[in-house]
């Protein structure tokens, strides 16, 4: 898809692509309407190409590859239980990129009048991804209670903070064991990548902090916070700690970003020297 950035486009034929494939999916039988599933995905995929080539006129769409986003579909069901939203990644054959650009599509029955399509571009500032995100959270005309912040916050990272891989965590046991699949990722070595883990690890153990989602009513918003593990190519894994308020309607806003461990970025060393006895867990 290139470098440069795919600008946001307004697609008014979108509602009435989408109005009559949702309206009929209900008086549907189960094996009519997995195919009617199938449809609209097809019929979302398509909207998806029809807008890069709107953007990009010389972009060669045969090229691209696109794969179905579940992990947030999941999430985002979560927060907005029926809505029919679909997300996607698109990549481009020849990159070697891990990240394609995000694409979201709407389907047209929302009771807010606004764009169907949203895309998330790697090249986008976190305040131009973030608009965007609250943007489609509006769409959908929710209501947050309190119990359902993190998973808001946690779609919101998903969406938006894709300058750098990364990945939330909530316990111990989550982050230990992504911190050793990425070691293993980056070496191939197993011994290698278990010495790697465990210097990490004994190390993080001297500053170590709770996980879990925190929660707290402020005025007018939910103040959550959320741990995430940074998997940058070529760097030491880096866990942050992000405040964010999360509003009743969905809208969010980075209240601050920590360096947790380490304070700073770290370059992996591809030289070592035995010094701990590897465990595996």
């Amino acid at each position: 898809m290139g470098a440069n950035r795919l600008d946001r486009q307004h697609f008014p034929w979108l509602p009435c692509l989408f109005a009559s494939a949702c309206f009929h999916f209900f008086f549907l039988p189960p094996a009519q309407a997995a195919q009617a599933n199938r449809n609209r995905d097809s019929q979302g995929r398509e909207a998806v190409r029809h807008a890069i080539e709107l953007a990009e006129p010389g972009a060669n769409v045969d090229e691209l590859l696109m794969s179905e986003r579940d992990d947030l579909e999941e999430e985002l069901s979560q927060v907005a239980s029926g809505s029919r939203v679909s997300f996607y990644s698109v990549y481009d054959v020849d990159s070697s990129s891990d990240e394609g650009s995000l694409w979201v599509v709407v389907a047209g029955n929302s009771p807010l009048e606004s764009d169907q399509l949203y895309d998330f571009e790697i090249s986008d500032s976190l305040t131009q991804s973030s608009e965007k995100f609250n943007r489609l959270l509006a769409h959908l005309a929710l209501s947050v209670p309190k119990n359902k912040a993190p998973s808001v916050g946690r779609l919101f990272l998903d969406c938006c903070v894709r300058d750098t891989h990364g990945e939330t965590v909530s316990d111990e046991n989550v982050l230990r064991h992504s911190v050793e699949r990425y070691y293993i990722r980056i070496y191939g070595d197993v011994w290698r990548a278990l010495e790697a883990y465990t210097q990490w690890w004994q190390a993080y153990q001297k500053v170590a902090v709770p996980l879990q989602p925190t929660v707290t009513s402020d005025a007018g918003f939910q103040r959550i916070s959320l741990e995430r593990l940074i998997l940058g190519f070529g760097m030491h894994p880096q866990l942050e700690r992000w405040e964010m308020a999360v509003f009743s309607e969905g809208s969010v806003r980075v209240i601050a970003v920590d360096s947790i461990f380490p304070k700073q970025t770290r370059w992996l060393s591809y030289a070592f020297r035995s010094t701990v006895d590897p465990r595996i867990h």
